[in-house]
Formats: C-alpha cells, sequence, structure tokens
C-alpha cells in the first residue's frame, strides 16, 4: 500500500514540473499622464485592466519630456487620459503615427477651468489654465465620469463592472469632499503659503487662498517675496507648504521670517485620498504642525 502511494505521489510531481508553465495574461494597457489618476483610473477599471503613469514619481510635469523607450512603450496602450501638459503635445503627435488605435481623453473637457486671472504661473498651462484640476473631489468626480464612459467603450466586455466600480469612486469622492468641508468650514484663517500655486481649485472649492511664492512660473525676486511677506503678516498666514518637485527656497525663507510651520506635501502622490484629506487637515490645523 505505502508503494503505491509513493509511485502515485511521483507521477503527480512528474506531470506538474514536466508540464507547461501558464502563459502569463497580459492585461490591456491604460496610460495616465500624472499618478494621482492612476488610483483613480485603476479604481474605475479594476482588476482585469492595467494602469500605469507616465511622469514618473518626484519628477515635474511642467519641465517633464519622455524618453524613447516611454514612447516605445506606449504604444501598447489602449487609452490614455491626459491633462494639457507641455510634454503631451509632442508626445501626442508621435504616438498618432506609432499608435493610431489609442484612444485619448482630455480631462479637462467638462471641467470649469481657472483662468489667467486666478494665476501667477506662467507655465501652469500653455493657454493660460490651470491644469491641476484633481485638485478639486468635485471636479474630479466629473473627470471620472469621462474615464468610466471612455473605458467602457473600448472595454465592452468589461462595461457592467465599470459601471458598479465607477459608483463606488463617486461615493468616495463625495465622501472626501464632506470631510473636507467638515474640517475646513469653521477654520477661520484659510490663507497659506505655497511654493507652486497648485492649490486653485482646492481653494475654490473650499473658500481658501494660497499665497505662491513662485511668480509667472520663475523663482521669486527679493522685491517679489517682500510682497508676499507683507501678504502673509496682513492675511495672517500660518502654515506654508512646500512642494517637492519645486524650488522651496523662497517659501522656506518666508517661513522662516514669520516663524509658521512648513510642511512638504506632495500634490502629485499617487494617494489621492490620503493626501488631499493632508493638506485639509494642514490648513484646518497649522498650529499641530511642528517645523521640520
Amino acid at each position: 500500500m505505502i508503494k503505491k502511494y509513493i509511485v502515485i505521489l511521483a507521477l503527480f510531481l512528474s506531470s506538474s514540473c514536466g508540464g507547461k508553465k501558464p502563459e502569463k495574461i497580459e492585461k490591456p494597457l491604460v496610460w495616465v499622464s500624472i499618478a494621482p489618476y492612476q488610483q483613480l483610473a485603476q479604481k474605475i477599471a479594476g482588476p482585469a485592466i492595467e494602469v500605469q503613469t507616465i511622469v514618473p514619481q518626484g519628477a515635474n510635469p511642467h519641465a517633464f519630456e519622455p524618453t524613447s523607450r516611454q514612447v516605445t512603450d506606449m504604444r501598447a496602450g489602449r487609452v490614455w487620459f491626459r491633462i494639457g501638459e507641455p510634454f503631451e503635445k509632442k508626445l501626442l503627435t508621435l504616438l498618432q503615427t506609432r499608435n493610431p488605435d489609442l484612444t485619448v481623453l482630455d480631462l479637462r473637457d467638462g471641467v470649469a477651468l481657472i483662468g489667467e486671472e486666478g494665476l501667477h504661473c506662467s507655465h501652469c498651462s500653455m493657454d493660460h489654465q490651470d491644469r491641476h484640476i484633481w485638485m478639486s473631489p468635485k471636479a474630479t468626480q466629473t473627470q471620472a465620469r469621462e474615464m468610466a464612459f471612455t473605458l467602457q467603450k473600448i472595454f465592452p466586455d468589461q462595461k457592467e463592472a465599470i459601471e458598479k466600480n465607477l459608483s463606488r469612486l463617486l461615493d468616495e469622492l463625495q465622501l472626501l469632499d464632506t470631510q473636507i468641508h467638515a474640517l475646513l468650514d469653521s477654520t477661520k484663517h484659510r490663507v497659506f503659503l505655497v511654493s507652486h500655486p497648485a492649490f486653485g481649485y482646492f481653494c475654490r472649492d473650499y473658500d481658501c487662498e494660497q499665497l505662491s511664492v513662485e511668480y509667472e512660473g520663475k523663482d521669486p525676486r527679493p522685491k517679489h517675496i517682500e510682497q508676499i511677506m507683507n501678504q502673509a503678516v496682513i492675511k495672517k498666514t500660518e502654515i506654508a507648504i512646500a512642494l517637492p518637485q519645486y524650488n522651496n527656497k523662497g517659501a522656506q525663507l518666508i517661513a522662516e521670517k514669520l516663524h509658521i510651520p512648513v510642511r512638504m506635501i506632495d500634490p502629485y502622490s499617487p494617494h489621492y485620498f490620503e493626501t488631499m484629506r493632508s493638506i485639509a487637515e494642514l490648513i484646518a490645523n497649522p498650529q499641530e504642525v511642528k517645523t521640520p
């Protein structure tokens, strides 16, 4: 009897080891320009579709240039969600010849954009519009619907799953909006210093004001630093926000002179919900933040 079991076991192991390895099934690929949209698009697409980001973590999207390898990799993509960054125009021209079947959606479509009158950053957009549109959970709901609609057209077999995923994401975004309002609606001094004006849509939604040290897309001159410092004093600014992708020396200098804390926040983080809550918490409770 023992010999019989040994033979059966040997045959089983032989067939397991000697058989062909299961082939890796490649998922259809969707591209997003920046990391916050990877989490959002993946939540909509679900596990059957892979979402990847073009701009690497920590890079400045306004100054980014894709490598030839990235252009080659994007030939395998089915969908690309873009937001109008300068590099996209050149990349779009290349992809139209190398991957004519690629579906491209500009996520700015359908969003009420902040125009040049609300900006102090010449490279925030080539067409004088603020591109930081994910910084509004309300505007992000509009973008999520457009992403879902596009994915359903390209992947009709996933239509029902995408619809359910979208519904869950919209609920999460609505909850996020409610949570931010709960944090900020009772806050008196909602003016904060920033090294780069990435918070325009956040400020519009939640009645805040950002004082940008960066001026017209360039490092500030001494005269501009003095002007911003005076505004910060008048408006009782209690915190400065630095961004890892940009020059923060001006913001740090002003914060040091005004004795207010500096906190590093990455609005381009792939962790969208955590980042948005962190921003609201900083503005609501600046006195609880210690200077690094």
